[in-house]
């Protein structure tokens, strides 16, 4: 998931550094960074509270948020959605955009857009501009159109 994220955010925003942050149980997916993105020295990925970081090559530093959730994983959607809340109380993603991807959708128990929606609680984000675009990572269907939206939405500001 990691590598094929920033491999389109690198065709579509060109290059420049920022951070993702990533549910480190959900991500199965071994990230490798190159000598040269590794600018900080950490060498790896390390994982911080239940959550690991990764520099990206993006074009500009953006106002907005991207949530990455597997929809087959009925039993963690909860502490997903206590950790999407944590983060959007902070202060440097106030007006932030949240685009929050609903990955594993060719699971045959995948949560439906509309029921994580409920589960997350972002009907409740009344004063934030969020979407919820079904994904899968491994066939790659869902991403365009979440970063298509996305780019629309930043265009606007």
């Amino acid at each position: 998931m990691g590598l094929t994220v920033s491999a389109i955010f690198s065709r579509i925003f060109g290059k420049k550094q920022m951070r993702i942050l990533m549910d480190e149980d959900g991500v199965r997916v071994r990230m490798k960074m190159s000598e040269d993105e590794d600018e900080d020295g950490a060498g790896a990925i390390k994982p911080r509270h239940g959550v690991t970081t990764s520099p990206l090559q993006w074009g500009w530093t953006l106002p907005g948020l991207i949530f990455v959730v597997d929809s087959n994983d009925r039993e963690r959607v909860q502490e997903s959605a206590e950790e999407l809340q944590k983060m959007l109380q902070e202060d440097e993603l106030r007006d932030a955009v949240l685009l929050v991807f609903a990955n594993k959708q060719d699971m045959p128990n995948a949560m439906a857009v509309s029921e994580l929606t409920d589960k997350l609680g972002l009907q409740a984000l009344r004063s934030r501009t969020w979407y919820v675009q079904a994904t899968c990572a491994t066939q790659g269907t869902g991403l365009y159109d979440g970063l298509d939206w996305l780019s629309h939405e930043l265009s606007k500001r």
